[in-house]
């Protein structure tokens, strides 16, 4: 092709449809756990947990956020106070982190847990100590990694 404007129009086009921003979601799994339920009950999370967090990005305060919110309330605080951001070159991640959504023990399945996790195409399960993962135990059909 040897129109330069066309050239500039499909290099347009395709910086457009570039995706940016992400949402993953971390859920934290303490050792001798076997069931999601469990898995979405803890409300907090270990010391190393916390570590490994501060390895995948920088805590935030979401009241007030400005940048990527990936779909956490930043106004009434109904999806918690904090999260977990990572901004790489011009690539934003939000983290849904199952210990930092709000914990209600009468919710017996921790639905705005699981709305925010179980939509996210990424999961990252934290495990402690020596256990195998086993992948039936995760029932979102959304979550492919």
């Amino acid at each position: 092709v040897k129109s330069s404007k066309l050239h500039k129009d499909i290099n347009k086009f395709d910086e457009s449809h570039l995706v940016r921003n992400y949402k993953f979601g971390v859920l934290y799994c303490k050792e001798g756990q076997t069931t999601e339920d469990e898995w979405f009950g803890n409300e907090h999370g270990s010391t190393d947990f916390d570590d490994f967090l501060d390895i995948l990005g920088n805590r935030i305060e979401l009241s007030g956020w400005g940048k990527f919110r990936g779909g956490l309330d930043v106004r009434e605080g109904s999806t918690g106070t904090h999260s977990v951001f990572l901004e790489w070159k011009s690539h934003q991640i939000m983290y849904h982190v199952s210990t930092l959504l709000p914990y209600m023990e009468a919710d017996e399945q921790k639905i705005e847990r699981k709305r925010h996790i179980g939509n996210d195409i990424i999961v990252i399960i934290y495990m402690e100590g020596d256990m195998k993962f086993t992948p039936e135990i995760c029932k979102s059909v959304f979550n492919h990694v």
